[in-house]
């Protein structure tokens, strides 16, 4: 039969068969497992299993190592060791090593000498599209600016001028 205590006692109950449970847990679990016969079956098959488990650690033995050390041994001494290179970066690093504004201020170069090695030579990267001209004209007081886009074919024209009217046919005085 199955009650709420159940509920509370079977996270317990291998705790209890290990001897962890201590005072007030350790009491409440050893009266329940005297009622109730499903948390008592649980509780066994714990203590069967723990005593499994100490029986199979027991029965392994520490491997044989005599015959391992003496075969390390003589190939160390068989072999010449063989010669660590440095990186080829290592030389350069280590004046800097243990120098932190050196450090520092060498990793900046680093990253400006890279940066402006990357950074596009030509003006015509930063130029845009669009280009424009001052037309200057005989009449002092007009101007003329022309924009022109030669992707899309699009040419702008103003023309700037003074108050006076403007005359198509070049007759204003």
């Amino acid at each position: 039969m199955r009650s709420f205590l159940c509920l509370w006692v079977r996270p317990r109950v291998e705790r209890g068969a290990d001897g962890a449970l201590e005072g007030q847990a350790a009491r409440i679990v050893a009266a329940h497992l005297g009622r109730c016969a499903e948390c008592q079956a649980i509780r066994d098959r714990a203590v069967t299993l723990k005593a499994l488990i100490r029986q199979a650690a027991t029965a392994t033995s520490e491997p044989a190592w005599d015959g391992f050390w003496p075969a390390v041994h003589a190939r160390i001494l068989r072999e010449d060791p063989k010669p660590l290179r440095e990186s080829w970066w290592l030389p350069y690093w280590k004046p800097v090593w243990g120098h932190p504004r050196l450090a520092f201020g060498s990793a900046l170069l680093a990253v400006l000498i890279v940066g402006f090695s990357l950074w596009p030579a030509d003006d015509a990267a930063f130029a845009s599209s669009v280009t424009v001209q001052d037309v200057t004209t005989e009449d002092a007081d007009r101007s003329v600016m022309v924009y022109s886009n030669r992707k899309e074919g699009v040419t702008v024209i103003w023309v700037f001028g003074s108050n006076q009217g403007y005359d198509p046919e070049g007759d204003a005085p």
